[in-house]
């Protein structure tokens, strides 16, 4: 406890070394000892470490604001749409997003997601040899979210690299800073692409966006781009995350690999497992807008939040022997897709994503193992990634799928 303010204080950063090697036990102290906590990292914010207290926190919009940014520290300059909106204006945006996004609509993808899981497997078939995230976690999330939004499928590895710096690299390395630049340079070319929809539209993502009407008015080009760029990062990075924490498990754990390859069910099970364990987006924060009271300490109007899903994920108060993985665990209320109104529209879209690359892993090189070389994030407290995983397998055939570009827009095929 500080004698100078009070509060229960702390030494956090979810940005750094410490965290990135063994984020439970950080978690695992602060619940014996300060569930809710004060950090003087990036300026001081408070961290919750309980599934109550992210629980009541993320379903109080009102008290606990997305408005001035989600993430800590805001470096990037970008605002983010419509994550950093409150109720009741994020609702008119939620209703433009979700058709793209409801299970409806992304099992018409599926097929077409195969397929490019399919290609990308076939690059390396012949080898023996794979990175498990460069030469599929990394490709097939990019190319399915491109397919989605209506952008050039080929043009992943632009995306991907932006993307991914943006979340594995720390704040002031170069790496950083190459990947911000990079994204700007995105969202100057979307632009180009919202001009092209305004005048002919597709049966896409963007399109919709350029169409729709909220509050009774078209949304701006800013608007349209925001929007993007947040679906962009959000597809991009996290689910390759998941998908590689969930290669990692596996070759661990080689007994569970003939299951999943004959049990659909226990798919869906082992999914949200590797979410909760994983916790591929770690947290994100809020703003305090009046003086309130969390988990019995007392914070003040603009004091900053950070939300942790992870520790919320481990809380064994909710979690039957929450540090262990248990592929069968049944509930399992995770937080690692958010709560409250702010819950993450694309959570379909990654479930299909892992479910597709993990029947692929499993039925075309089902005997990989991990070789020497794997690189994980350096900062995890983002998103909890991997660099690199290289992995080698018995040699296969190829099945000849077509190539991403040739997957053609809709407008195309007709």
């Amino acid at each position: 406890m500080s004698r100078s303010t009070g509060k229960p204080v702390i030494e956090f950063d979810h940005l750094s070394a410490r965290y990135a090697a063994d984020p439970l036990s950080v978690y695992r102290e602060m619940r014996s000892r300060c569930p809710v906590a004060w950090t003087d990292a990036h300026d001081g914010f408070w961290v919750t470490s309980t599934y109550a207290d992210v629980f009541a926190a993320s379903r109080d919009d009102h008290t606990f604001s997305s408005r001035n940014g989600v993430v800590i520290p805001s470096e990037s300059g970008l605002h983010l749409l419509p994550i950093e909106v409150d109720p009741p204006e994020l609702r008119a945006y939620r209703r433009a997003m979700n058709p793209a996004f409801n299970p409806r609509a992304v099992a018409k993808l599926v097929p077409e997601f195969d397929r490019l899981a399919a290609w990308c497997i076939d690059q390396v078939i012949e080898s023996g040899e794979i990175d498990l995230v460069e030469d599929l976690a990394s490709p097939v999330p990019a190319m399915t979210t491109l397919l989605l939004v209506g952008l050039p499928v080929e043009d992943w590895e632009r995306y991907a690299r932006a993307f991914h710096g943006m979340v594995a690299y720390a704040h002031g390395t170069p790496q950083y800073a190459e990947a911000v630049q990079l994204v700007i340079g995105i969202s100057a070319a979307l632009r180009s692409e919202i001009a092209e929809r305004r005048l002919r539209p597709r049966d896409d993502f963007l399109s919709t966006l350029v169409q729709i009407d909220i509050e009774g008015r078209r949304l701006t080009d800013d608007e349209v781009t925001s929007i993007l760029i947040t679906t962009l990062g959000g597809g991009i990075d996290t689910t390759t995350a998941l998908i590689a924490n969930a290669l990692v498990y596996l070759h661990h754990h080689p007994e569970h690999r003939g299951r999943l390859a004959r049990d659909e069910s226990f798919v869906t099970s082992f999914c949200e497992e590797m979410l909760r364990y994983y916790s591929p987006v770690q947290g994100f924060a809020r703003t305090v807008t009046t003086d309130t009271d969390l988990g019995g300490c007392a914070l003040r109007r603009g004091d900053r939040v950070f939300l942790s899903w992870a520790a919320a994920n481990h809380d064994p108060l909710v979690f039957d022997r929450p540090e262990e993985i248990i592929p069968e665990r049944f509930p399992n209320r995770h937080t690692s897709f958010g709560v409250g109104a702010h819950r993450c529209v694309g959570s379909t879209l990654a479930r299909a994503e892992f479910g597709v690359v993990l029947r692929e892993v499993l039925l075309r090189m089902p005997d990989y193992s991990l070789a020497d070389g794997g690189v994980r994030y350096s900062n995890i407290g983002t998103a909890n990634g991997w660099h690199r995983l290289p992995a080698r397998f018995t040699p296969g055939r190829r099945v000849g799928a077509p190539a991403p570009g040739s997957i053609a827009h809709s407008e195309d095929a007709e």
